[in-house]
């Protein structure tokens, strides 16, 4: 009897101690398994959470275009707008820039400021329509009075396309004197710069209707052809010195 309780204890005790074993080899299955799952290196992982991040947002914007430079400069212009009325300066917007008209005012030793009032009286006489976007005087001088890119009432069916420039003269023959003459080659080159035009898109009142208008330029063909030169030849001078 008592070698068999003997044996009984034998058996408990190495059941216990089975289990014990089985217990440790989990923990140590355990410690190694988070071992393998935690980084190395905390360094590492504290560097990552301190790095600075930056996150980028990207918008569409616009190509910045250079606006274009006029090489030639603007003259000087007194600025004497007519009233808006429809017998000289109606308000409508040209369709588009495509001619300077050059005419010459019929009326010899006028003034700009004479013919300029004449167009603003307009409005109370209500007996004919005509303008111009700029007179220039005996002396040079130069008025504007209609916007360029507004009709005035000058050059006929190339109302809507174009600008107009009158000028004054001394005696019937219509010839400029050479200030009218030099402010129209220093106007015209500038309009024909600003508006991306050339040669052939200066024209006289004479080439849309046939009128003799301005009349020196239409019996002297060679000498419009030569004011055309010129203005050409302005256009390259101030080209040549905005470049240099």
């Amino acid at each position: 009897m008592r070698n068999r309780g003997k044996r009984g204890k034998r058996r408990i005790r190495w059941s216990r101690i089975l289990i014990w074993i089985a217990a440790i080899a989990l923990v140590v299955a355990g410690i190694f398994l988070l071992l393998h799952l935690i980084p190395e290196d905390d360094v590492d992982v504290d560097a990552l959470l301190d790095e600075p991040t930056t996150i980028k947002i990207e918008t569409e914007t616009e190509p910045v275009t250079e606006e274009k430079v006029n090489p030639v400069p603007y003259p000087d212009v007194d600025e004497q707008l007519l009233t808006i009325n429809e017998y000289s300066r109606p308000g409508e917007k040209t369709d588009a820039i495509e001619y300077v008209v050059i005419h010459y005012l019929g009326n010899p030793k006028t003034t700009a400021q004479q013919n300029h009032d004449y167009f603003e009286s307009l409005k109370d006489l209500k007996n004919v329509s005509m303008s111009a976007n700029f007179v220039i005087g005996i002396e040079g001088e130069i008025i504007e009075c209609v916007p360029p890119g507004e009709i005035a009432y000058a050059s006929n069916s190339m109302n809507h396309l174009s600008i107009s420039i009158e000028n004054c003269h001394l005696d019937d023959t219509g010839r400029f004197t050479e200030k009218t003459y030099r402010s129209c080659v220093e106007l015209t080159a500038y309009l024909v710069e600003e508006y991306g035009l050339d040669r052939e898109h200066i024209i006289r009142h004479y080439d849309v209707t046939g009128k003799a208008c301005p009349l020196y330029y239409v019996e002297h063909e060679d000498k419009w052809e030569e004011f055309r030169d010129d203005v050409m030849a302005y256009i390259e001078e101030c080209r040549a010195s905005t470049e240099g």
